[in-house]
């Protein structure tokens, strides 16, 4: 009776065994891809364009740049997708820009007035050009249509440069847009006349680019010296693509410059990008800036973030940490349809749909968020790889056999 029972009951552990392998196991056409993740989607009656985030956790079992991401739906089918990061972007075109003015009032301020022409087009921001080397200043900007009446547009932005401290710092003042014909800049310092050689007045469009934390903590050096506050990270082998730095302080106010470093050992390292952050307060506005980007880096596993404190103190409470550019998966939902998204093959090469000639910009935005399910691993896996990479010892060994034989052979001969 109780071996019946043992038996029974091996048998539906084993039955149970087998179902959750059949349950997490591909399709057979899909058996070298070693992950996926289900795709969470709200049902629909006809057609829609939907997209979801390539998570950080993605990463570590998938190819660096991505090209083993496959789509297949609830029939095993290839489902196509486009690619697609809000990398952000910026442009500028200059604004012809005649000087009109350029007078000081004693205890008060420096004024500088611009003529952009008639039928002015819009602008948002001026460059100021001046010979001072080491400054930090406050400009108020307003404009006109006739040169009497004067509305702010811009009120107490700062202007700085160190060049002590190898800093350009910034000296382009952003407002509000406006094509009004004249600009009036007042450069706060009621002690001295502010030179300025000349100012350029231009049209900015920028697009913020999207960023998502990166989940490593950045650890600090304790063996650097006050003058830098250094810290570092480790990405691991599955190095995730970085694209910012943030800082988060504790500090009130501040004004220091930041290197970024990546390496690939961990023993050489390159810059990536060099900036400021500051924060600081001017009556009831605050100024601050407390992040340093560039282009996004690949196949960079460590990192470090320097901050220069000259002969300051330390920051207070200071905390860097890496952002990424999101990847998104856009593609087309179809009804009675579920997905799946593939990765963890090695061996894949990007795939080449046209969809990414086909869609637009403005289509891309309109697609509905949707995101990612847990992680499964692929029962039925089979490695892609070439016999002799998944066997490299036995290679060694009948390596090491056939030189012991010539050997052999060869002192054989000697003997004859």
């Amino acid at each position: 009776m109780r071996k019946a029972i043992y038996a029974s009951g091996t048998t539906a552990a084993l039955f149970l065994v087998l179902n959750w392998a059949l349950a997490n196991s591909l399709p057979e056409a899909w058996r070298n891809w070693g992950y996926s993740r289900a795709i969470e989607l709200d049902p629909t009656n006809q057609p829609r364009l939907v997209s979801f985030a390539v998570t950080p956790e993605v990463y570590p079992h998938a190819q660096t740049d991505l090209q083993d991401l496959r789509l297949i739906d609830n029939y095993g089918s290839q489902v196509p997708y486009l690619l697609h990061a809000r990398t952000g972007s910026s442009r500028s075109e200059q604004r012809g820009t005649r000087l009109l003015e350029s007078s000081f009032t004693p205890g008060r301020f420096t004024q500088v007035v611009l003529d952009i022409g008639e039928k002015a087009p819009f602008h948002n921001a001026v460059q100021v050009v001046t010979p001072e080397q080491d400054f930090i200043a406050w400009v108020e900007v307003a404009v006109s249509d006739n040169a009497k009446s004067w509305r702010i547009v811009g009120d107490r932005a700062p202007i700085f440069r160190f060049r002590k401290e190898q800093r350009e710092g910034n000296q382009t003042v952003p407002y509000s847009e406006s094509n009004a014909r004249y600009i009036r800049l007042r450069i706060l310092d009621a002690g001295k006349r502010f030179p300025v050689t000349s100012a350029e007045a231009s049209y900015h469009v920028t697009e913020e680019a999207e960023r998502a934390p990166v989940p490593v903590p950045m650890a600090p050096e304790a063996q650097v010296g006050p003058q830098t506050s250094v810290w570092r990270a480790d990405l691991g082998a599955a190095t995730r693509p970085i694209s910012e730095v943030r800082l988060e302080v504790e500090q009130a106010e501040f004004h220091r410059a930041v290197r970024v470093h990546s390496s690939k050992d961990g023993q050489e390292w390159g810059l990536n990008a060099s900036g400021e952050i500051y924060r600081f307060r001017q009556g009831d506005k605050l100024q601050e800036w407390l992040r340093i980007d560039f282009p996004q880096t690949r196949e960079r596993r460590y990192w470090r973030v320097e901050v220069l404190n000259g002969s300051d103190l330390p920051l207070e409470g200071a905390r860097p940490a890496l952002y990424t550019t999101p990847q998104r998966v856009i593609f087309w939902q179809k009804p009675g349809r579920s997905y799946r998204l593939l990765y963890g093959q090695s061996q894949a090469k990007a795939p080449q749909y046209e969809m990414a000639r086909l869609t637009d910009r403005k289509t891309i935005e309109s697609a509905l968020p949707s995101r990612l399910g847990t992680e499964e691993v692929n029962t039925a896996y089979a490695d892609p790889r070439p016999w002799t990479e998944r066997h490299p010892g036995v290679i060694w060994v009948a390596l090491g056999i056939a030189v012991a034989l010539l050997g052999l052979s060869a002192l054989q001969a000697m003997r004859r």
